[in-house]
């Protein structure tokens, strides 16, 4: 997997110094065909998790959040 600094570097070497796939290829070590993709493809950025469920606790959550409060108030926290 390419990191961003390498990505960068890729599309940097490309784009304003000219410099051919083979040349990039040869000084970063990636197969052309990585080094197309990286090219054709904008860097995406880094994406936000969805939220995950609770499938097993998901009924007994209001429950258990209730006894924790519960609790919080016997030892006077």
């Amino acid at each position: 997997m390419i990191k961003v600094d390498q990505y960068e570097y890729i599309r940097v070497s490309k784009r304003i110094y000219g410099k051919s796939i083979s040349q990039i290829q040869r000084e970063t070590g990636h197969s052309r065909n990585t080094i197309r993709k990286v090219l054709n493809d904008e860097y995406k950025g880094y994406c936000k998790r969805k939220k995950q469920p609770y499938p097993v606790l998901g009924p007994y959550l209001k429950q258990i959040e209730q006894w924790l409060l519960e609790d919080k108030k016997r030892i006077g926290l």
